[in-house]
């Protein structure tokens, strides 16, 4: 198939229009039946584009607000806008050529009778910026419709819904390369589409996926991360900390990351980032990543001296910058904020502001489609002005995020006018010290999701769950950053768990145990951890009885290797100690079997 280049195609264009007595027709029908049949898009381009200067108003002082208004809202009028902006994009050389297989056809006409098709896959790949509006190479060409098509042959989902969504994204921006710090992994946009369909199909994204704008699935899909990471990263937030899945608080993960200089190579991906820490670019980097990886839109942030992330929030009411749907998190706020090809934070956040301020960014889309349509120069003009004039005003001297309140995007969390957030302390987020403060630790989670199978009871030993302790003690090192407790959650796969948390002063829980003779027992414990090179203290009143020894679990379950330690016969209290200055510990259960 011979691409041509979006200069080429507008000489090529205008050509036509000079060579050729155009005749006006209106969109659809047979005229695209035949264009699409012939493969021949010349004459239904030159036709569409003149029937669209005979319905505008000839006067641009009859260009009013009403009058466009009513217009944009005929289906016939918008489907003509939207079939000359398709054909812009793609080039009138190109389609003829796409619509050289019978296959192709059948994708051509699915896609062009339809005007919310239309519209869903022209608005999301609208430019970011207004002095790119007027280019025919940004966003869509003719390998973003191949890649579409081919989904639309090998996947039926991917016609309505979400994966309809999910399928424009994948073909619009498709995720390539290798992943970051796990170089030999090969990024494929197809694998990673199945990724994601499949991970929702098994609940394992967040809620908020389900109802994502396309340019936020983009962001979605083109998650740093190998498939490898991002499939270890949803489990292990579903094992080690399944609580951040309550309000999607999946950005909290990061201050699990030790803020230091690793000890070891980042040679098995984000799994090693988890265990050795990173100073902020790649704690920034992880950030981005693991949100990306449950299915939430993220993106890196650079800052003077300094990288961190930024992501939506499905709930706008939690900290930080509370009322915005886009929030920057482990820095700053967005005033100084570098969010990556050119955009600094107030522009990223008027631009997401206007888009998710979706019917008013359809309009004004439409009417600058409109506007490059027409030979007037005082209409297109009029109509470029008209569009300026309907957009509401967003503030971008000194903002805290995307207004939520302001927004008609869907969110499940509160959407409220709230004051703006005191100006955020500075830290130095290079240093180990107090995480920022992003809100209270979730306690009441929702129930399992699935039930657990009750553990048969086994001669000779002694079964333990983590949650049946009687007494806990907690005493943080920064009091006024975290709670002094130990907590309990719901295991994402059935059952509870008990969570020791990170940069405690010391933390302990007691168990009765009857034991039933005097001996030698091995105790065997069933936890998770993602950091290497942690200890549990096991005693009995002042009596040290023996140390786990927890080598890392990258955040999964994994039994220790047993710790033999002498017991006396009868009931006694046994003492799980997690000792000063440790990172998190999850624990299911322990055993005790005489040797």
């Amino acid at each position: 198939m011979k691409i041509q280049t979006a200069s080429s195609f507008i000489a090529y264009s205008l050509s036509c229009l000079l060579s050729i007595n155009v005749r006006a027709v209106e969109p659809g029908g047979k005229d695209l039946d035949a264009a699409i049949k012939n493969g021949d898009f010349t004459e239904y381009f030159a036709g569409i584009s003149a029937w669209l200067e005979q319905k505008t108003p000839s006067d641009p002082a009859k260009i009013t607000e009403g009058a466009m208004s009513e217009l944009i809202k005929d289906p016939v009028f918008r489907s003509a806008v939207d079939h000359r902006q398709f054909i812009v994009k793609l080039g009138v050389t190109n389609m003829n050529a796409f619509a050289g297989s019978a296959a192709n056809r059948t994708f051509l006409s699915w896609v062009m009778n339809s005007t919310s098709l239309m519209d869903t896959y022209l608005e999301a790949a609208a430019p970011g910026k207004d002095k790119e509006r007027e280019s025919n190479t940004y966003g869509i060409d003719i390998a973003s419709l191949v890649r579409w098509k081919q989904l639309y042959t090998e996947d039926p989902d991917t016609r309505e819904g979400m994966y309809l969504r999910l399928a424009m994204a994948a073909a619009l921006w498709p995720p390539g390369g290798v992943g970051q710090y796990r170089g030999d992994e090969h990024i494929d946009w197809m694998k990673r589409y199945k990724n994601f369909k499949t991970a929702y199909q098994n609940k394992e994204l967040v809620p908020s996926f389900d109802h994502l704008p396309v340019c936020d699935y983009g962001k979605v899909l083109n998650c740093i991360g190998a498939d490898t990471d991002i499939d270890w990263a949803r489990k292990m937030i579903q094992t080690w900390r399944p609580d951040l899945l309550e309000k999607e608080q999946v950005n909290k993960i990061v201050s699990e990351v030790w803020r230091r200089f690793s000890p070891f190579g980042f040679t098995n991906g984000f799994i090693t980032v988890m265990e050795g820490g990173g100073k902020c670019g790649p704690r920034g980097i992880f950030g981005q990543f693991v949100c990306n990886a449950l299915g939430i839109p993220a993106i890196g942030v650079g800052q003077p001296a300094h990288c961190c992330f930024a992501a939506r929030c499905d709930y706008p009411e939690e900290e930080p910058q509370a009322g915005s749907a886009w929030k920057v998190y482990q820095g700053r706020g967005w005033h100084v904020s570098d969010c990556g090809g050119g955009m600094y934070g107030p522009e990223f956040l008027a631009e997401m502001t206007k888009r998710y301020r979706t019917a008013e960014f359809s309009q004004v889309e439409h009417l600058r489609w409109l506007a490059s349509a027409l030979s007037s120069k005082d209409r297109a003009d009029a109509i470029r002005a008209l569009a300026v004039k309907i957009r509401k005003p967003v503030n971008t001297s000194d903002p805290f995020g995307v207004p939520a309140s302001e927004i008609d995007v869907v969110l499940s969390g509160k959407v409220s006018k709230t004051a703006r957030p005191k100006e955020e302390k500075e830290m130095d987020y290079n240093k180990e010290g107090p995480p920022p403060t992003n809100g209270t630790l979730v306690t009441a989670l929702t129930p399992a999701r699935v039930k657990e199978e009750p553990f048969a009871a086994v001669a000779g030993v002694i079964h333990v769950e983590a949650e049946t302790f009687t007494n806990s003690f907690a005493e943080p090192m920064y009091p006024a950053e975290q709670a002094g407790r130990v907590y309990i959650y719901d295991c994402y796969t059935g059952g509870k768990q008990v969570n020791f948390q990170r940069n405690m002063k010391i933390s302990w829980l007691d168990y009765p145990i009857d034991v039933p003779e005097d001996g030698t027992y091995s105790m065997e414990m069933m936890l998770a951890a993602a950091n290497r090179d942690q200890v549990l203290e096991v005693s009995c009143g002042d009596e040290k009885l023996g140390t786990v020894k927890i080598p890392g679990t990258t955040g999964l379950w994994r039994k220790m290797e047993p710790v033999d330690m002498k017991l006396k016969k009868g009931t006694q209290t046994i003492r799980i100690t997690s000792p000063g200055n440790q990172r998190g510990i999850a624990i299911r259960w322990f055993e005790l079997k005489k040797k």
